[in-house]
């Protein structure tokens, strides 16, 4: 995973798993009567369980989990092993718990490989009555017993506000653990069957900050994805329906696939308990004092109140679905600028706008992501009349940083900073500012947040590729975001070092295009992620 956009194991032991049936089919096989099967595996890490304040892989595991396994002797038809084993935390340990986690007992036996056998497959999940494993009846008679899916109850996640001063309660998100499916091949009998659990709830919290000189922001209010509704709430939109999904008790589907060396698994959601919409509510901020102005200002301050929210600002969320194609995520709010001097003079400015590209917009399981806004005097919201009189812009950027969990299974950091695009043209400068002209060249410069220029490729598909796009109607950055390029025509250019050039051929709104992040086809996929700059041509 990946971003002011942030986004992130340990060893865990465990053992489990058997069935009722003895598991060796040659009785006089030595190797089946000397050789349990043991369990070992890797719980991700997110900070802290919601239901405790766990510290140990066992505890955010609530020191159980549910497994049920089965064998192959053909490659072809599959037998049961473990049926729904429980596994339970137990500090002595004996032949089938080597780890400190039990499963013998309760009418549950003590299971040996099968060396006649040629694999064996695994699912795990905790807790275990969150649980029920679904086989594959319809190809029973000639594959035997196959896990195809488990169907998972007790899942939430945060969608709606829920006000500290309201009514409602907190919400209840205790963690769902889903393992990845194990494929364990002749090889690997003697070693314990290592499960990688992974949370199947994501963290979010959304920040917001303003660096206007001169000026403090008194009032701020964020429009629904419809804009009909202005909130103190900070509302993330979609221009999909029902891309953002949450609700208490949900009830979801894992789906296994074991056509892969690798096996995986995707999720979805049932109707039941679950809440679909194209708005996503973050904290409410406050009304009676100013806007935050760096990123060290108290959490409240930064990322508003809620009762769903954590002390460090973030909310439990449920992953976004496999299904979900990921799209933009939009905030578009209007704001109030009081100058800090005695004047007291009042700015308002409505309609501004910034982009989550759709790379940082997918909500990964055990994931967490933080998405800081800063508000400078580069806004586009406008102090007049949208689409009358838009002079005196005070434009919106936003410093947009997913971060990984620092403590995310294999996790590394990677920062990306929006990067500053820079263009030039002789002879721009004006009395009325700065105009650009058609049929003279137009040079682009790339910095990043350190201020060092970067190096271009013409077009391309890595990053440092910049491409140019010519609209015929007034478009922003954060529009192309949600729109795309439709309409748009490609624009040569030619790159020199680290300056890129393209003549423009007429008036009309030019946008340049520069490539942050590389699109991705391993699991989970991801698109690529641009950043752009839309100049005016007169």
């Amino acid at each position: 995973m990946k971003k002011y956009l942030f986004f992130a194991a340990s060893a865990l032991a465990l053992a489990s798993c058997s069935s009722d049936d003895f598991l060796g089919e040659n009785p006089g096989n030595v190797q089946n009567a000397s050789n349990a099967i043991n369990f070992s595996g890797d719980a991700g890490k997110i900070t802290r369980a919601t239901s405790n304040t766990a510290t140990t892989d066992a505890e955010k595991l609530d020191k159980q989990f549910k497994v049920y396994g089965v064998k192959t002797t053909d490659g072809t038809m599959f037998h049961n092993v473990f049926v729904d084993y429980s596994v339970w935390y137990d500090e002595n340990l004996t032949t089938s718990n080597t780890n400190k986690w039990e499963y013998v007992g309760n009418n549950q036996t003590i299971k040996y490989w099968d060396y006649s056998a040629s694999e064996y497959r695994f699912v795990a999940g905790s807790p275990i009555d969150a649980f029920t494993y679904n086989k594959d009846l319809e190809n029973i008679s000639t594959i035997g017993t196959v896990i195809k899916s488990a169907t998972v109850t007790g899942l939430a996640g945060h969608i709606e506000k829920n006000d500290v001063g309201g009514a409602g309660t907190v919400l209840e998100t205790n963690p769902v653990y889903v393992a990845k499916p194990k494929i364990v091949t002749k090889d690997n009998y003697k070693e314990a069957v290592k499960f990688e659990f992974i949370r199947q709830q994501a963290m979010v919290r959304v920040g917001l900050y303003e660096t206007i000189p001169g000026y403090f922001i008194s009032e701020i209010k964020f429009y629904t994805a419809d804009k009909t509704t202005k909130s103190n709430n900070v509302i993330l939109t979609s221009a999909t329906a029902d891309y953002f999904v949450g609700g208490s008790d949900v009830k979801g589907t894992i789906n296994y696939d074991w056509t892969k060396a690798n096996p995986s698994y995707t999720y979805t959601y049932d109707d039941t308990g679950l809440t679909k919409s194209q708005n996503w509510y973050a904290g409410k901020l406050c009304t009676t004092k100013p806007l935050a102005t760096k990123l060290t200002d108290e959490v409240a301050d930064l990322y508003g109140t809620d009762k769903d929210m954590s002390d460090a600002g973030y909310f439990t969320v449920l992953p976004t679905p496999s299904e979900t194609d990921p799209k933009p995520i939009l905030i578009k709010c209007d704001y109030t600028l009081i100058s800090d001097d005695i004047s007291g003079e009042v700015i308002n400015v409505t309609g501004a706008t910034a982009a989550i590209p759709a790379a940082y917009s997918k909500w990964e399981a055990n994931t967490r992501y933080t998405y800081l806004f800063k508000i400078s005097q580069n806004t586009n919201g406008t102090t007049g009349k949208p689409g009358v009189n838009p002079e005196g812009l005070f434009p919106i950027t936003f410093d947009a940083v997913v971060t990984e969990m620092t403590d995310k299974t294999q996790g590394t950091t990677t920062t990306v900073a929006t990067p500053s695009i820079t263009t030039y043209q002789e002879g721009s400068v004006t009395e009325n500012g700065i105009e650009y002209k058609p049929g003279k060249a137009i040079n682009v410069t790339v910095t990043n947040d350190k201020g060092e220029v970067q190096n271009l490729t013409a077009g391309g598909a890595t990053v440092g590729s910049v491409a140019v796009y010519k609209f015929t109607d007034a478009i922003n950055e954060a529009e192309i975001q949600v729109k795309g390029l439709t309409g748009a025509t490609n624009v040569t250019g030619t790159v020199d070092g680290n300056v890129f050039t393209f003549t423009p051929d007429a008036a009309g709104y030019y946008a340049i295009q520069y490539l942050t992040k590389e699109a991705t086809t391993t699991e989970p996929a991801t698109p690529a992620a641009y950043t752009y700059k839309v100049v005016e041509v007169k």
